[in-house]
């Protein structure tokens, strides 16, 4: 297959839709404090509000895999745009902890078009391997990015200048109305290429029996939920668990994030290029491994080093990517079926992220506070480090040391 003339032209599209989802996705953690004190919330009705796009991710991200399989990606990353625009416009007139769930649900309505578009368009547009990592990386890099600069500037500048958090949503409503409009603009301008009809007209649930027929799939569809119980509690409560159990200003608390926020980056865009067939379980159970250590520090160490132990926990930033890597690598998942493949991926990573969130949100309102929370996390990781062993066992019983294009 010839790779695409505007490939790159194209990923820088996807880049700033990706980069306005992990606006959506940070918005209020660094307001979580203040937010959840104007609207009369408890620790666990904030995690269950922030968790519920979550929930609805679990429904529509099979349904969004197939539709980018059967229609574009023009359409679907316009789609999941309007998804970040909408659900941050809402956000900020909600009025109580109700509107605010249904307000953060109507970002996974569309939102799994974005998640599902981005390896879809690894797989479709960049048939060499090793640009496919290279990108698979970067464009993971856009919403940690986007999620980065927002808790970094949020308390010091944005309150600062607008006010009230329902301004600083408004605010990054428009920023993600720019990257979508910008995606709209090179999607009508580029050249390309004619789309992959192999099993496109395969009935939808004869496809996903297809893709679970396979072992290796099941295997990764598993760890994916735990790999989310992770990312979403560590994403969702780290500011405010810095601030409550680290006696952290709020401004203190977001500026330790977002330094690690900045090692995540350089992590995420660099590291999954070094996800090959024989290294990616390995660097997968590395990564996860320091991350859990991390959290134990945080959890249980002294307070003069809970800053330092939450820049370690950016080492969970390129776990996602080199996920996304191992599923492309697995048998069964081709170019035709990449979407429905990574629609089924995100439903099944997340039921961990609605629970990884709300668990904690619960566990620190009870007796065991944030130390018995973390823990929790702490066992659900190390649970996807066990799993991630056995499913590097199934691989290379399959597939020996080849190393293969699933593409």
């Amino acid at each position: 297959m010839t790779a695409p003339r505007h490939r790159w032209v194209v990923f820088g599209g996807l880049v700033a839709v990706y980069f306005s989802f992990g606006i959506g996705v940070a918005a209020i953690a660094p307001m979580l404090t203040l937010v959840r004190e104007d609207l009369g919330a408890s620790r666990g009705q904030m995690g269950l509000a922030l968790g519920s796009w979550t929930m609805v991710y679990i429904v529509t991200s099979p349904i969004a895999g197939r539709f980018i399989d059967r229609f574009d990606l023009g359409w679907s990353l316009f789609l999941g745009g309007c998804s970040v625009i909408g659900s941050l416009l809402l956000r900020a007139m909600a009025d109580g902890v109700g509107t605010l769930w249904l307000a953060v649900a109507c970002f996974g309505v569309f939102g799994p078009l974005v998640s599902a578009s981005a390896p879809a368009l690894m797989a479709n547009w960049f048939p060499d391997e090793r640009e496919r990592r290279l990108g698979v990386g970067l464009y993971a890099a856009a919403p940690a990015l986007g999620g980065t600069i927002i808790i970094a500037i949020t308390n010091p500048v944005l309150l600062e200048w607008l006010g009230t958090w329902r301004r600083v949503l408004v605010f990054e409503a428009a920023l993600a109305a720019v990257c979508t409009l910008g995606w709209v603009a090179i999607w009508a301008w580029v050249e390309r290429p004619e789309r992959s009809t192999v099993h496109n007209d395969t009935a939808g649930g004869d496809a996903v029996r297809q893709l679970l027929r396979s072992t290796e799939v099941r295997l990764i569809l598993v760890t994916a939920f735990a790999l989310f119980f992770v990312m979403h509690s560590l994403g969702t409560w780290l500011p405010t668990v810095l601030e409550e159990h680290g006696n952290m200003s709020a401004a203190g608390a977001g500026g330790w994030v977002a330094a690690a926020g900045l090692i995540a980056l350089v992590l995420t865009a660099t590291v999954p290029s070094q996800a090959t067939p024989n290294r990616m379980h390995l660097l997968f159970i590395a990564l996860l491994g320091v991350t859990v250590v991390a959290i134990a520090a945080v959890a249980f160490g002294p307070v003069d080093t809970i800053g330092p132990a939450a820049l370690v926990t950016a080492a969970r930033s390129p776990l996602v990517p080199i996920a996304i890597v191992t599923l492309l690598e697995a048998d069964d998942v081709t170019g035709a079926n990449a979407g429905l493949a990574n629609g089924l991926w995100f439903s099944a990573a997340q039921v961990g992220g609605v629970s990884g969130p709300l668990m904690l949100g619960i566990v620190a309102d009870s007796a065991l506070g944030y130390a018995g929370a973390l823990t929790t996390v702490m066992v659900v990781g190390t649970l996807g480090i066990a799993l991630a062993l056995v499913q590097r066992r199934v691989y290379l019983r399959t597939n020996g040391s080849a190393q293969h294009s699933p593409c």
